[in-house]
C-alpha cells in the first residue's frame, strides 16, 4: 500500500494561546510527514494565531517553544494548508487557502484519516 493512500487531514480548533494541543498537533504531524504520509491542515478561527503570529510571538503561546521550533517546517512540508476565513482579513499575507466549514465538509471525504486537536 502506498503512502498516498493514507492522506491525513489535521483539524486544529484549540486556541494555541491557552491550549498545548495545537503544538502537539504540529509535532505529531511532522512525525507522520517524516513517515512519508501526506498531511494537510485546516485551522478553525480559534487557531488563527498559528497563521498570524510572528516567530517571536509564537514563544508567548502555550507550548510556544515547540511551535517556534516546528511550525514553519510543518507549513513548508504540509500537503495543503486551509483555514476558516477571517472575519477581518489580517494585515499580513497568510499561508494557505481560505475554506469555509461547509466546503471543508465536502473536502473531508477525500482524506483517509482525520486528526482533531
Amino acid at each position: 500500500m502506498s503512502s498516498s493512500s493514507h492522506k491525513t487531514l489535521l483539524l486544529i480548533k484549540a486556541d494555541p494561546s491557552t491550549d498545548p494541543r495545537p503544538a502537539e498537533a504540529v509535532r505529531s504531524a511532522l512525525g507522520l510527514i517524516a513517515g512519508e504520509i501526506p498531511v494537510s491542515v485546516y485551522l478553525f478561527k480559534e487557531a488563527h494565531a498559528l497563521l498570524t503570529s510572528t516567530s517571536e510571538d509564537l514563544l508567548d503561546l502555550e507550548d510556544g517553544e515547540v511551535l517556534h521550533r516546528f511550525l514553519g517546517t510543518f507549513f513548508d512540508m504540509a500537503s495543503g494548508i486551509y483555514y476558516e476565513p477571517f472575519d477581518t482579513p489580517p494585515s499580513e499575507k497568510t499561508r494557505g487557502t481560505p475554506l469555509s466549514p461547509k466546503d471543508l465538509g465536502r473536502m473531508i471525504g477525500s482524506f483517509d484519516h482525520t486528526l482533531f486537536f
